[in-house]
């Protein structure tokens, strides 16, 4: 609103001669002015009243005229007609490009939603269908080697452990977009939280291809934090690494205590994200849309 008030502002004359033209708000307040103030004396009648409603309701431009030239003059109601006509083109033009603005942010939201709702059909699907194939192999007996008992049971752990990641992600997203996230902030040891994570998720990494290397110094680092945010957002980063950095080869994870804060860097030796898209790196359903993320499944969140 204010910056279509600037522009009806513009409207008025710079110099309205013998006249003046007083803009006042719907509560009755003077809200801009050109020409003579002392044309507008208290208790001075305007030669021109003219209400902007519907469009501005309760908003009126008057016009105060001086001297002989006192009373409801034609020249007073012309400029006024003027002023009007104006304004009300001004408030046309930029409502309908408010309108048009926000039609686009709708239909791309919209084509985004839906795009993000196959994404995390596909993503969900998935690892249900790896669970679901190996422990009907199981339960009916049809493996009878030990070594691929095992693995199929590895198999079903690794994939019930990414259907939670997905599932944990969308929960998040969902209160993070209504408001309703809570943070449980509690004092911790950063250094034995990124060993243990290390440690959960290096064999993981080692089966895409990846060798995790961790710098942490000795001794306690104590912070306050989140320990479920905290561990998803790592989770993210290491999603991301296994996704479009396998062929880096190795994951580096760092702990940095810099006295007043504690940094912890997850470096990988992957394509990086492309210059032209690092800006909307935080932009909720964007993905790079080219052969490397075309190849890889993945809803825009992480």
């Amino acid at each position: 609103f204010a910056a279509l008030l600037a522009q009806v502002m513009e409207l008025f004359p710079e110099n309205p001669g013998d006249m003046t033209l007083a803009l006042f708000d719907d509560a009755g307040r003077l809200a801009h002015q050109v020409g003579a103030a002392r044309t507008m004396d208290a208790g001075a009648e305007p030669a021109a009243v003219v209400s902007l409603a519907p469009e501005w309701p309760h908003w009126e431009i008057r016009a105060y005229e001086s001297g002989a030239a006192a009373g409801a003059s034609p020249r007073a109601f012309l400029t006024l007609g003027l002023l009007v006509l104006g304004v009300f083109v001004v408030s046309i033009l930029a409502g309908g490009a408010l309108l048009t603005g926000q039609a686009v942010r709708n239909a791309r939201d919209a084509v985004r939603k839906t795009t993000f709702v196959s994404n995390v059909s596909h993503e969900l699907k998935t690892p249900l269908t790896s669970i679901r194939m190996y422990a009907e192999l199981l339960s009916e007996n049809r493996v009878s080697d030990e070594s691929k008992r095992s693995h199929y049971l590895q198999v079903i752990v690794a994939e019930a452990q990414r259907l939670a990641r997905l599932v944990n992600n969308m929960l998040d997203f969902s209160r993070l977009e209504q408001g309703r996230k809570r943070y449980r902030v509690e004092s911790l040891d950063a250094a034995v939280f990124l060993r243990e994570f290390a440690d959960a998720h290096r064999l993981r990494l080692q089966q895409a291809g990846m060798n995790m290397t961790i710098d942490i110094p000795d001794g306690p680092i104590r912070i306050m934090a989140d320990r479920d945010a905290l561990e998803q957002t790592l989770l993210n980063l290491v999603d991301n690494a296994v996704k479009y950095a396998g062929k880096g080869g190795t994951l580096d994870v760092t702990l940095e205590d810099a006295g007043a804060e504690v940094r912890i860097h997850v470096k990988d030796r992957g394509p990086g994200v492309p210059e032209a898209h690092r800006e909307r790196i935080f932009e909720k359903f964007h993905r790079v849309d080219d052969t490397l993320t075309s190849e890889q499944p993945g809803s825009g969140l992480g």
